[in-house]
């Protein structure tokens, strides 16, 4: 059986019963040839099977913008593949040459040169190669990649076919999230359109390029945005980081090399080809050349999905959808969960780009922004944000398991907590608290700072990001939770 199929095989049983018993595992596992061990060790990984109760981060499914910010390149993309056309005329050599003087960069989080990428899969000889797209938008906060999926779903397998004719691969994957259904369906109406007009299939417009790509849908797991996760979840298997090197570049997916690219940065692809390194250059910085999307939300007027040029000031994106700036406590900006705190006064001399927004002590990330108002409880938020990686650790590595587990632990022992969620008139002073049943300060430094130095992949290495900044910016509101000797009246 084809391996790319356990996760469409498992949804299919989920959805048929309801449930995915040792029984019924047991018969999909001997009537495919499958190993039971294996197959349940899947279906237990993965949220979506298994009802698993998620961290309490907001996600951030937002309205089109009604504005599209100051440019609009990405997502006004023609549908008439200009781009593979114009590649189809040049030799591999050329594409990727024309790549690299874009300085085209991923935008999924690394910031990663895009022609370094492909040329280390290129120069690989292996008989088979892969392009593999991460739709799997699992960042809260986080919504450009389904804007792309719906305005321009071309742009994608366009950008996928130019890799594919530019490193020697002939399948592509998406690794699309369950939870964009829509966006799945006209996916797969594009792919369609596109095989009957002759640009996918076998010797692709009379040429001796062939390429198919397929999707895959993943099934409820944040760190499956991680490459090599997402790799071993398109290869049927729980969805753990592998290890690097060796890179999915020399080795992939099924071990064969492999392209894994961000559905920003492969949409970036077909414009670079259509206008030519130089004319793609002229926005943007010099390191970060090009637009980017910038999903802003929180405490603004007009929360939504925004291209402006990399290098932009965060005040003229603010200013843009009207951000109420006397009730901002702070910025979090490159994600909902791992994304930097910044404070007011930081982000009036921070730019949009990864030097500048590195250069403001804070990363840029999916190119997420929310404003938290100044009634924000910043240890609640933390809090939250623990849950949210314990119940996602993956348990591959130790620093992350009892790491993960143990800050949100810890968090939870503020006394004060107890009383917070419950009617504020219910509670009563406890002066027999131990010290053991208070909320650990230095404790929490120091499993935050093991794991960013220990973890096996981001993951672990980026969860602490909200905590450390949090209290290095506000430590007097964990000193107030600390010291605090308030209990509910059931407690």
């Amino acid at each position: 059986m084809d391996q790319t199929r356990v996760l469409a095989l498992l949804e299919e049983e989920y959805e048929r019963y309801g449930e995915l018993t040792c029984d019924r595992l047991e018969t999909l596992a001997r009537e495919h040839d499958l190993s039971f061990t294996r197959l349940a060790g899947t279906a237990s990984f993965y949220a979506r099977f298994n009802e698993k109760k998620m961290g309490e981060v907001s996600d951030c499914k937002l309205p089109e913008s009604p504005f599209p910010g100051e440019v609009r390149r990405i997502l006004s993309q023609p549908s008439d593949y200009a781009g593979l056309r114009a590649a189809l005329g040049m030799t591999p050599d050329k594409i990727l040459d024309e790549l690299m003087a874009s300085g085209l960069r991923g935008r999924g989080g690394a910031g990663f040169p895009t022609g370094l990428k492909w040329k280390t899969t290129k120069d690989c000889t292996s008989r088979m190669k892969y392009v593999v797209i991460n739709a799997d938008e699992g960042e809260p906060d986080t919504a450009k990649d389904g804007v792309i999926l719906r305005h321009i779903p071309h742009a994608v397998l366009e950008g996928m076919l130019i890799c594919g004719l530019c490193v020697g691969a002939s399948k592509g994957y998406v690794y699309i999230r369950a939870e964009y259904p829509e966006e799945k369906e006209l996916l797969e109406q594009e792919i369609a359109r596109v095989r009957k007009a002759g640009f996918l299939g076998e010797q692709i417009c009379g040429t001796e390029f062939s390429f198919d790509i397929e999707i895959v849908v993943g099934a409820g797991s944040y760190v499956c945005g991680e490459e090599t996760a997402l790799l071993s979840s398109l290869e049927g298997q729980r969805g753990e980081p592998r290890l690097k090197p060796p890179f999915p570049g020399v080795a992939g997916l099924f071990q064969m090399p492999t392209v894994v690219n961000n559905t920003e940065t492969i949409a970036n692809v077909p414009l670079v080809l259509r206008l030519g390194a130089k004319a793609y250059r002229e926005y943007g910085t010099e390191k970060n050349p090009g637009t980017k999307l910038f999903t802003v939300c929180g405490e603004v007027e007009n929360p939504g999905v925004y291209e402006f040029p990399l290098g932009t000031p965060v005040t003229q994106v603010l200013d843009t959808v009207g951000w109420k700036k006397t009730n901002v406590k702070m910025a979090q900006i490159g994600g909902g969960a791992s994304g930097c705190l910044l404070l007011p006064e930081t982000l009036e001399r921070a730019t949009l780009d990864i030097e500048g927004m590195a250069a403001a002590g804070g990363s840029l990330g999916t190119g997420s922004i929310r404003l938290w108002d100044r009634q924000t409880d910043i240890v609640e938020l933390c809090r939250n944000v623990a849950l949210f990686f314990r119940d996602e650790s993956c348990g591959k590595c130790t620093p992350c398991r009892y790491g993960t587990g143990k800050i949100a632990e810890i968090l939870m022992k503020a006394p004060f907590y107890a009383a917070r969620r419950q009617d504020k008139a219910s509670a009563r002073v406890c002066s027999s608290k131990t010290e053991s049943e208070k909320m650990d300060i230095d404790e929490l430094y120091a499993l935050a700072a093991y794991m960013t130095d220990n973890s096996r992949c981001a993951f672990g290495q980026s969860a602490c990001t909200v905590l450390l900044a949090a209290l290095r910016l506000f430590p007097e509101e964990f000193e107030d939770y600390a010291k605090s000797k308030e209990v509910s009246a059931n407690g």
